[in-house]
Parts: C-alpha cells; sequence; structure tokens
C-alpha cells in the first residue's frame, strides 16, 4: 500500500531503543529525548486519514491473531439512527492506540517479551499526563484544587494521581496484575538492600528492567530520586521521565544507567 508522504506516522517502534534514537549506544547517564514523531505525539500521525488508520488497525489486528489464534477483539461500535457506524478519525486513533496496547500484552504473555509493552506503556502515560495536565490546569485556575505548598506542588500531585490509577485500570482490562511482585507495577516499593539498611523508593511504574516516573520537574542521573532507583535490586537499564508535552520539545526522555559501583 502507498503511503506517500504519511509513511513515518507508520514507525512502529517497539523497543525503547526505536523510541529514542541513540539510546542504544549511548554513555551511562546520558540524557536522550524522545521521537515525537515516532510515538505519534505529533507530525505526520496527526494527518492521518481514516483509510490509512483503518489499515493500521487490520495489521494490528493480523499481528495480534498471529500471536495468539485465540485472542478476538471485544468492540462497541457507536451507530447513528439509522444503525450504521459512526466513524470518526478520533475513534480509530483510539481504536489503534487500544491495540497497540493489547499487542504488547499477548507478546510479554505468549513471549515473555516485555519490550513492546514498556514502549506502549510510556505513550499511554504520555496521553494520560497530557491530558491530566490540561485538567488539572483548569481545576487550579477555577480553585477546584487546592495547593498545599504551591500550585505546581498541587499540579503534579494531581497528575500523578490521575496517571496512575488510569494505568493501573489500563493493565487491569488487559490482564496484567500491575500490583504484586510480578514484573510489571504501578507504584510499588522497590527496595535497595546493599546498604546495612533495606531503604525503598518507589518508580510511578517498573515494567521490567525500566523504571518510570512521570512528573513537571526536570531530573537528570544525578537527581537524589533517580539515583534511588538505579540504586534499587532489580537494577533498572533505564529511567524514562514522562513530563507533559505542554511543556516543550524536550518534555520526555530517557536516562541510561550511569556505570557505578555497589
Amino acid at each position: 500500500m502507498g503511503r506517500g508522504p504519511n509513511s513515518r506516522a507508520f514507525e512502529d517502534p517497539m523497543t525503547l531503543e526505536q523510541a529514542f534514537p541513540g539510546l542504544r549506544n549511548s554513555p551511562g547517564g546520558a540524557i536522550i529525548a524522545v521521537a515525537d514523531d515516532i510515538l505519534g505525539l505529533s507530525g505526520p500521525a496527526n494527518e492521518l486519514t481514516a483509510e490509512l488508520l483503518q489499515y493500521q488497525v487490520r495489521q494490528l489486528s493480523a499481528q495480534i491473531k498471529a500471536i495468539d489464534p485465540k485472542w478476538h477483539y471485544d468492540e462497541i461500535v457507536p451507530v447513528d439512527a439509522l444503525g450504521s457506524p459512526i466513524v470518526t478519525l478520533q475513534g480509530l486513533n483510539a481504536k489503534v492506540n487500544n491495540l497497540r496496547l493489547q499487542r504488547a500484552a499477548v507478546v510479554a504473555r505468549v513471549k515473555g517479551d516485555y519490550g513492546p509493552l514498556q514502549v506502549e506503556t510510556l505513550r499511554f502515560v504520555q496521553r494520560r499526563a497530557d491530558s491530566a495536565y490540561e485538567d488539572g490546569l483548569a481545576l487550579l485556575k477555577t480553585g477546584r484544587l487546592k495547593p498545599n505548598l504551591s500550585p505546581n506542588e498541587a499540579l503534579g500531585n494531581y497528575i500523578d494521581r490521575r496517571v496512575r490509577e488510569d494505568l493501573r485500570q489500563r493493565y487491569n482490562l488487559l490482564g496484567i496484575d500491575s500490583g504484586g511482585t510480578g514484573p510489571v507495577r504501578v507504584n510499588r516499593r522497590e527496595y535497595d538492600t546493599s546498604g546495612d539498611d533495606a531503604t525503598y523508593v518507589r518508580p510511578d511504574s517498573r515494567v521490567t528492567d525500566v523504571a518510570f516516573d512521570w512528573t513537571l520537574t526536570r531530573k537528570t542521573a544525578g537527581t537524589q530520586q533517580v539515583r534511588g532507583f538505579f540504586n534499587t535490586d532489580f537494577r533498572p537499564n533505564r529511567v524514562v521521565i514522562i513530563r507533559p508535552s505542554q511543556l516543550g520539545v524536550d518534555h520526555t526522555y530517557v536516562i541510561a544507567r550511569p556505570e557505578t559501583k555497589r
């Protein structure tokens, strides 16, 4: 199928190395920005037509069925007064995003490969963080979000809660347990037992060897919290910092594991 000027919108990263150009050969502690065009956050993806999105739906569905022949897609389709399906670009975009998550969950369950789920967790959290940021600003403006120390703190706490709840719910719908001791966790304790007394930190999320932190604040490998993530017993290879895209072009990035001694 000819895809013309929209071909970049079909770049479909399945690993963080594909989502963050330059990550594979980056030195420890390096900060690598996310490729917005690959993740469909800006650029050609916004220009997709219904035909191209429907093609992507068919491709994703076929990929999932090839891995899990028993898989089927449960969908409630809105209809008009005559009973005909109502097709919108927004609805098709949501379906593509949902199918990407379902594909990642199937790959993790059947093949034990959590790379695609790391990418789709990034995509999902970015969308939810952007939405929560807009909603939080509106609540602050109308006085319905009360700051204790500062408006920024109140906004950040609001985004944290919203995104965690949304991610837990989505994982649950995918049949992924994020509340136990498995490879996928949301806001769970991660211990560091290297010292005399065990300590712990709470990444917003963890998918196998990657920690995710959604925040309004720019953080580096030298930030105490990030150092704490890297020092935990599960020793993440990367820490992904996700900030609302409204904060600028460098909003989201990954920090490669620094070379440290234990």
